[in-house]
């Protein structure tokens, strides 16, 4: 993994250096004060410098001319001031103090001075401080004018001045901490009393628009705190003492964020999405993108933990205190693993190292969690009622239900009717551009709809041959649900109103998905019948699928030799023709309007599909070990570049949920292979999770009006086939121009998404005839 990520120190130590003399010269030029009445010839003048330096003895010869200007305002003697001490032939010690001098107090002997001694240099003034040497002056800097009241732009140089000062003491805290010297508590105390210090002398009284993308300061200010608490004190005995510089750093970071007005909440560190910031290009960004690519290419033998990655995101309190976090998620961290991190850790000033214990899975997994406890079930439901001598219970079921089973919205729960435990979502529908002059042999396609969803949700693993029929809502969860209350109800008492509550459900659930006999092939190809209950109208069955590793080029790196592979995990659905689906719509059984008030109407519907192209690197030399030696470029333009834009999907089990899209793909390890893929980091603000088991299907949406405000309708990005296990915050995906990609190369005709309008670059003259009626037998 070092291979990857070898960086060299002097490169960043450059950069960081040209910033921070970027800033001390905009407070030097604040400092100092420009004479109106002066022409634009004297701005170089020696004179411009006199403020900060005092009046000085001339010789006599110009004495009569420097008497006339010092009748001027403002006029300073800028003639030079040697050290008297060193300028005297007798060596005579120097005592500095003044004690708010940032050099020692100890004395020092001056030696022979190695230039030519002017004899008029010993005619001037010998000043007595302290044993003969003049005592080193200090800037001081009035504590009124760093607190606020000041001009603005010296106020902020202040501002400026103060991180670096916190910066550098910070620093020199951890490295005692890195070598030994003292021990974390000690190290966590100093760091506390540092930032008291500064939040003492800084208040908030102004709005500022310092973040971390424009201080490298306040980046490694940002690092130094993130790793205190991701890294140092993340076990329990630390408890407190990580309260306590959480409370100290809210201060410090309520200065700038004056808009939040967030001064009394506790603001944790957070996981933000690459690009989300109105700020494009952040420092480093190219940086962790090329090392992000050199990994997915890599063609070295590596053998990690199923479902190991690395999520290059941004991490901090806000978008505007948050920094680049690489993070490394293990299903079980070894110590090997927290050394290789702190390796890294230590190669870039502003760039985090994260390790987590957490896991890339499908998001199919197990459908039980998605199902509530029978006992807790919220009472409403409108399908059937009791005889009149029982009360009425109305239940609502704990997957949706479509309020026209003849025209099915999108995002609906779906599985194989054998399934016993896999679910997924069923995204949306598709259908093949069919040109009816050039293709008549396709004619009964021509009004052909498909849905889609993965394949690991729709394929049988054990018999790759067979083609199941598909069940939406999804048969595993019916059999589950219904399972869950037979036992409830046999837990009961009888004739109790819990009692015939359950039974009522059971029978209703009955005549909404009556009994019929699936057949269930084993892996040997033995067949067997079971009874399952499932839906009146039956949705579909697979035509085709897949889930493998596809090659992205036709050609290798001509370096490398290397082809980069992407995962293709695709289920196609042949529809009932019974089952109307002219639309990609969301639903009118759910308030959309309460996850969102904008989305009604018009923003109900899919209209387009936002092109993401893949990221092009140029070629990179594996025999070169410094990796910034490589320049890569991006493909995508600026009308195809959405990262950072405002996201959400829904799911048969996480239902309506927000993200962001990030800027950079991550790399993971699953079945054997390294994968790369691009993802969503969820939103803090609106859910505490993104997509979890049973959402593996459902199309990653935004709104166009966020993207151009004269659009409506819904742009699609991609379709979600996995997700980090552990903590839910990420959810990787497919992009939609690459899954309409793989169809037509798989059929050789092009393909659309519903509802959206045709690209300029398609055929324009596809010939439907609407009132053909397809040929396809019945599905049912």
């Amino acid at each position: 993994m070092k291979k990857f990520l070898t960086k060299s120190k002097k490169s960043i130590s450059g950069d960081s250096t040209n910033e921070d003399l970027t800033n001390e010269e905009e407070q030097s030029r604040s400092i100092i004060p420009s004479k109106s009445n002066q022409s634009d010839n004297s701005n170089d003048s020696i004179k411009d410098l006199s403020p900060i330096f005092g009046k000085q003895n001339t010789s006599q010869s110009t004495q009569h001319q420097q008497q006339q200007q010092h009748q001027q305002p403002g006029f300073y003697d800028t003639s030079l001031n040697l050290n008297p001490s060193i300028s005297n032939s007798n060596r005579q010690p120097i005592s500095i103090q003044d004690r708010n001098s940032i050099f020692s107090s100890k004395q020092s002997f001056s030696t022979k001075q190695s230039s030519y001694q002017n004899s008029s240099q010993s005619k001037r003034q010998q000043y007595q401080y302290g044993f003969g040497g003049q005592s080193l002056q200090v800037l001081r800097i009035d504590e009124e004018n760093v607190s606020g009241g000041g001009d603005d732009k010296l106020y902020k140089d202040q501002i400026f001045d103060e991180l670096r000062k916190l910066s550098q003491n910070l620093t020199y805290i951890m490295s005692q901490y890195n070598n030994s010297s003292t021990n974390l508590s000690t190290t966590v105390i100093n760091s506390i009393e540092c930032f008291k210090n500064f939040n003492s002398l800084i208040k908030k009284n102004q709005e500022l628009d310092i973040t971390s993308f424009n201080n490298l300061n306040l980046r490694k200010i940002i690092k130094i705190y993130l790793n205190f608490y991701d890294n140092l004190l993340k076990d329990d005995v630390y408890i407190k003492l990580r309260l306590l510089l959480v409370k100290h750093f809210n201060e410090f970071a309520t200065i700038f964020n004056y808009k939040s007005g967030d001064e009394n909440i506790v603001m944790k560190p957070q996981n933000f999405a690459i690009g989300s910031s109105p700020t494009k290009n952040f420092p480093n960004e190219d940086v962790i993108r090329r090392i992000m690519d050199k990994m997915s290419q890599t063609n070295l033998s590596i053998n990690e933990q199923n479902g190991s990655f690395i999520a290059p995101i941004m991490r901090g309190v806000s978008s505007n205190l948050s920094i680049l976090c690489l993070y490394f998620g293990y299903p079980d961290p070894q110590d090997i693993h927290y050394k290789l991190t702190q390796s890294i850790h230590d190669l870039y000033d502003d760039i985090h190292v994260l390790v987590m214990k957490n896991r890339i899975e499908l998001a199919s997994s197990s459908s039980s969690a998605s199902l509530q406890h029978p006992g807790d079930l919220p009472k409403s439901s409108p399908y059937s009622s009791v005889p009149p001598s029982q009360p009425t219970q109305k239940f609502k079921l704990p997957f949706r239900i479509p309020t026209d089973p003849y025209e099915p919205p999108m995002s609906i729960s779906i599985s194989t009717e054998n399934s016993t435990r896999v679910s997924g979502t069923m995204g949306g529908y598709i259908y093949p551009k069919i040109n009816l002059k050039k293709q008549p042999h396709l004619k009964s396609y021509a009004n052909s709809k498909f849905a889609i969803s993965c394949g690991h949700v729709c394929l049988d693993s054990t018999n790759p041959s067979n083609y199941p029929n598909i069940s939406a809502p999804s048969s595993s969860l019916i059999s589950l649900y219904k399972d869950a209350l037979i036992t409830q109800y046999q837990r009961s008492n009888q004739l109790t109103e819990g009692s015939i509550a359950y039974k009522s459900i059971l029978n209703q659930m009955e005549q909404m998905f009556p009994s019929k006999k699936v057949k269930i092939v084993g892996p040997k190809g033995d067949e067997k019948y079971d009874m399952k209950n499932l839906p009146k109208l039956r949705f579909g069955q697979i035509i085709w699928g897949e889930r493998t590793l596809i090659n992205l080029s036709t050609k290798p790196n001509e370096i490398s030799g290397i082809i980069e592979k992407k995962l293709s995990d695709l289920a196609i659905i042949k529809v009932n023709k019974l089952i109307r689906c002219n639309s990609n719509y969301l639903g009118d059984d759910i308030a959309f309007n309460e996850y969102d008030p904008s989305l009604i109407m018009e923003n109900l519907y899919v209209r387009k599909v936002l092109n993401l192209k893949r990221f092009e690197p140029k070629l990179i030399d594996e025999n070169i070990q410094e990796i910034d030696s490589q320049i890569s470029s991006n493909s995508e333009t600026s009308e195809e570049s959405y990262h950072g834009i405002s996201v959400f999907k829904y799911g048969s089990t996480t239902r309506y949920t927000r993200g962001n899209l990030n800027g950079i793909k991550l790399v993971y390890w699953l079945d054997g292979a390294m994968h790369s893929s691009e993802f969503i980091v969820n939103s803090i603000d609106h859910n505490s999770s993104f997509a979890s088991g049973g959402d593996s299907g459902s199309w990653i949406l935004t709104k166009l009006q966020d993207l151009t405000p004269q659009q409506q309708g819904l742009g699609v990005l991609g379709m979600l086939h996995s997700y980090d296990g552990e903590f839910k915050q990420f959810g990787l995906f497919t992009p939609m121009c690459e899954i309409l990609s793989r169809l037509e190369e798989v059929t050789n005709i092009k393909w659309g998404v519903v509802g959206c309008v045709d690209d300029k670059n398609d055929d324009n003259d596809n010939d439907y005839d609407d009132d053909e009626v397809t040929s396809d037998e019945d599905i049912d």
